[in-house]
C-alpha cells in the first residue's frame, strides 16, 4: 500500500464521495477512482461501493479504515519528528482537552510552549472523555489531557497522571440545600453529572466510592459549560474539579459546599493511544503542562 492510496481511501471514507475526496485531495474524480481501484486490486477485495446515498464502505473497507488512518498518522509523526529534530522550534501538535483543563491550565502551558518553541503549530479540540478517546482511536489527535479516574480507560490507551485534583460540590448561591453538609442530603435533588448512566459509567464508580446510590434525577453529558449553566441558574447539584471551581464559581454565582464527607481525588492525566510515540514538540508541551501545574522535576 502506497501513501497516496491510503490518503485517497481515507478521503473517500471521510467524505463518502469520490468528488468530495477529489476536492479534498486537489485532484480529479477519475484520478481518485483509479487510485482506489489500484488499492483494491493490491488488497484483493472491494473497499467501497456505490449506493443511493453515495459511497459506502464494504466490510473490507470498514476493517481497513482505522488501520489506514493509523498508518498515515505514523508517517506524519515520523515526518514531524525529523522536522522537529532538524529545525528545533518547528512542528505540529494536535491535542484534545477537557473544558476544565482548557479554562485553567491550558493557557499558562501554551505560553510556556510558545516561548520555547515559537514555530510549533498547535491544534486544540475540546470534548468529553468519549470524544477524546474516539479522536485518539482514529489518530485524529496526538494525545489528550483531562481530569479523570484512570480506571475509566480501557486497554487501548495509556494514562500518565500529572497531578491530583480535588473534586468539589457546587450549587447556586440561593439553592435551598446550600447549607447542608452531607452528600446524602442532596440525593433527592437534580444533578448534572459527566458521562452516561451505563453499568461502567464514571457516575456509578463515583457514587460507589462514596458508599451512596446514584441519584435518580440526573442530567448526564460531557459539556462542562452546560453543567455550570444548569448549576448556576437552577436548583441543580454538580461535581466539578477544584481549579475550575476556584476560577469560575464566583463569577457564575455558584457556591462551593463545605462538606463533612471526604470527596474523591481525580488526576490530571495525559492519555495516549497504546503503542503511539509522541514527537519532541508534543513531549515539550507536556513538560510545559507540568511546569504550569508545578509538578515538573
Amino acid at each position: 500500500m502506497k501513501p497516496n492510496q491510503l490518503h485517497a481511501f481515507v478521503a473517500v471514507a471521510t467524505e463518502m464521495s469520490i468528488r468530495g475526496a477529489a476536492r479534498t485531495l486537489g485532484v480529479t474524480a477519475p484520478a481518485v477512482t483509479k487510485i482506489i481501484r489500484e488499492l483494491e486490486r493490491e488488497i484483493g477485495a472491494p473497499l467501497v461501493e456505490r449506493s443511493v446515498k453515495g459511497i459506502v464502505l464494504t466490510e473490507y473497507g470498514a476493517a481497513l479504515l482505522p488501520r489506514a488512518r493509523l498508518l498515515l498518522d505514523d508517517m506524519r509523526r515520523a515526518h514531524d519528528e525529523i522536522a522537529q529534530l532538524r529545525d528545533g522550534s518547528a512542528g505540529r501538535i494536535r491535542i484534545a482537552v477537557s473544558t476544565s483543563f482548557a479554562q485553567t491550565v491550558f493557557v499558562p502551558a501554551y505560553k510556556r510552549l510558545r516561548a520555547q518553541r515559537p514555530g510549533v503549530a498547535v491544534h486544540v479540540s475540546e470534548s468529553g472523555l468519549p470524544g477524546m478517546l474516539a479522536r485518539l482511536h482514529e489518530a485524529q489527535v496526538d494525545f489528550a489531557i483531562t481530569h479523570i479516574d484512570p480506571q475509566a480507560l480501557g486497554e487501548d490507551f495509556v494514562c500518565v497522571p500529572l497531578a491530583p485534583v480535588q473534586l468539589v460540590l457546587g450549587v447556586r448561591n440561593r439553592h435551598p440545600l446550600r447549607n447542608r453538609r452531607k452528600i446524602r442530603d442532596f440525593l433527592d435533588a437534580e444533578w448534572a453529572l459527566p458521562g452516561d448512566d451505563g453499568p461502567t459509567s464514571s457516575t456509578l464508580r463515583l457514587f460507589a466510592s462514596l458508599g451512596l446510590p446514584v441519584p435518580t434525577r440526573v442530567i448526564h453529558g460531557d459539556s462542562i459549560t452546560a453543567a455550570l449553566a444548569l448549576v448556576a441558574q437552577m436548583d441543580v447539584v454538580g461535581f466539578f474539579v477544584e481549579p475550575l471551581a476556584d476560577d469560575i464559581f464566583k463569577r457564575a454565582g455558584i457556591r462551593r459546599l463545605e462538606l463533612d464527607d471526604a470527596l474523591p481525588v481525580m488526576q490530571i492525566c495525559v492519555i495516549q493511544r497504546r503503542g503511539s510515540q509522541l514527537t519532541p514538540a508534543a513531549l515539550q508541551f507536556i513538560e510545559c503542562v507540568k511546569e504550569a501545574l508545578g509538578t515538573s522535576s
